[in-house]
């Protein structure tokens, strides 16, 4: 699970309330950094702890008596000033009684001829900015051994955000669970490999919202329909695709292949007959729905309104945006299906981008969106960059505006109905190329009309789509990947 600062701080109080105190969560944490440090680097003894004046400098306190006990030879640099916790200050006067030596200065003396590095400035309620003293002392220095005490001081452990100079590990134990922010970019990037250490909390500790979910192919596995041997296509869901122009006709192709690879039984492709040529050529298994479009190849509605309504009775779900392009008319088109149509509604590409000025067009309970930062940017009215700052915070603002399940794009896809929120961290850079996007769209909106709930299919979705890409990274160089090849890859995930 990933937890919030907040979240973590409820599970800190129910191993209170448990029998196990503050204090002794301390001393766990310490002993278990301690472990990791002597277990990896076993030849390693010379450390620098850099304890800040919160708990998390007690917990550096705490690891630094256990390895001077067991031979090393730690030292302590605590820039910050005296710990302002009774539980940080005995930990401090334990390892002090130990003879470690401890500075508040950062002599050359000190910094020199350390074989390991741990830092434990701040901790999980960091926000703002790192004085240039303590970025110059958190840079990184040849040769050594980088360890992040809980997480990377200069992160946002909410929002996976990061300030100037902050510190870049190679090895970051963090206490009781992994933090939300470090599943999120830039912050995930300087934490190097998580290890997640015990420090006593009950397994049957329940958190009210509950934790972020890391996806797995195995987490999602139960999600997807079981098909009975007797099955026939009218059973498996029926599928339209309202998607594509003239100069867009790759979206709706990717989008309706990957529909039909994720297991619905019918697929019906609403489009230009330029675009159904192209669909039929790579997937005849499709339905087609010839529609008009206008003299530049758009989709319209006035010449296919009564297509249309006969088009949206009967399906389980409705995949709207790919490839449509930005006109009066498309924006017409994208109103009237939403507004006319009584299933669950994939929501992607210019579908996002023309209710960006109509959000009341979105209906409530029945939509996933799929936006990427920019998109989303567009529907909340803010920029990309505020976005990015906080992209749990912007999804779940999202959700709750539309009562949609939202998926923000990007590395660590963001997935929240507003209340049960997931994170993927699969997935690799080749997969960032156009008609990525479409792909994922039309294996999520396959299993919504497979009969998922759009929360789960959302999920389901992500994760396969991350996992296919991942496959086919695996046999080819990623700048060669195209998003047909995660196509190709999905049959060796589902």
């Amino acid at each position: 699970m990933l937890v919030t600062p907040e979240q973590m701080q409820q599970l800190e109080a129910i191993t209170d309330q448990s029998g196990i105190s503050y204090g002794h969560m301390m001393e766990n944490a310490g002993k278990a950094l301690a472990d990791v440090m002597m277990k990896r680097y076993p030849d390693r003894r010379k450390v620098l702890f850099l304890a800040g004046s919160g708990n998390n400098g007690g917990d550096c306190y705490a690891a630094a008596y256990h390895l001077k006990k067991a031979g090393w030879m730690p030292e302590i640099l605590a820039p910050c000033g005296e710990p302002h916790s009774d539980i940080a200050m005995a930990a401090r006067d334990r390892a002090k009684r130990e003879g470690i030596p401890m500075y508040s200065e950062a002599y050359d003396f000190v910094l020199d001829g350390k074989e390991i590095v741990v830092d434990g400035l701040y901790g999980t309620g960091f926000h703002g900015e790192l004085s240039p003293a303590l970025q110059s002392l958190l840079r990184e220095r040849e040769g050594q051994i980088r360890i992040a005490c809980d997480i990377p001081s200069g992160g946002m452990a909410g929002s996976g955000n990061v300030c100037k100079g902050a510190f870049r590990a190679d090895l970051t134990v963090t206490f009781g669970a992994e933090k939300l922010g470090m599943s999120q970019y830039p912050l995930r990037s300087l934490c190097g490999e998580i290890v997640i250490a015990d420090i006593g909390i009950p397994a049957d500790a329940k958190l009210m919202p509950p934790p972020t979910q890391r996806l797995s192919l195995e987490g999602i596995r139960p999600l997807l329909p079981e098909v009975p041997c007797d099955a026939h296509k009218n059973q498996l869901g029926h599928l339209l695709c309202v998607t594509g122009s003239r100069r867009m006709r790759g979206a709706a192709v990717l989008s309706t292949e990957s529909a039909m690879r994720s297991g619905v039984g019918l697929v019906s492709c609403a489009s230009c007959e330029e675009v159904l040529s192209a669909v039929q050529m790579r997937t005849p298994e499709a339905l087609c729905l010839p529609l008009d479009p206008d003299t530049q190849g758009f989709l319209t509605l006035k010449y296919n309104q009564t297509l249309l309504t006969e088009a949206l009775r009967g399906k389980q779900a409705i995949l709207l945006g790919c490839g449509l392009g930005q006109t009066a008319e498309t924006a017409s088109l994208v109103e009237f299906v939403l507004k006319n149509s009584d299933c669950p509604v994939v929501l992607d590409a210019d579908g996002l981008n023309l209710c960006a000025s109509h959000i009341d067009w979105i209906p409530k309970g029945r939509t996933i969106l799929t936006p990427h930062p920019a998109e989303a940017a567009r529907l909340l009215g803010l920029t990309t960059a505020q976005v990015q700052a906080d992209r749990p915070d912007a999804a779940k603002q999202l959700a709750r505006q539309t009562s949609a399940v939202v998926v923000l794009k990007g590395a660590g896809t963001f997935i929240t109905d507003g209340s049960r929120t997931a994170v993927c961290n699969a997935g690799n850079p080749g997969m960032a190329k156009a008609g990525s996007g479409d792909v994922l769209a039309g294996i999520m909106a396959s299993l919504a009309a497979q009969g998922l709930s759009r929360f789960d299919a959302a999920c389901a979705a992500v994760m396969l789509h991350a996992a296919a890409g991942d496959a086919a990274a695996a046999e080819l160089p990623r700048g060669f990947m195209l998003p047909q090849d995660t196509i190709a890859y999905l049959s060796e995930v589902l």
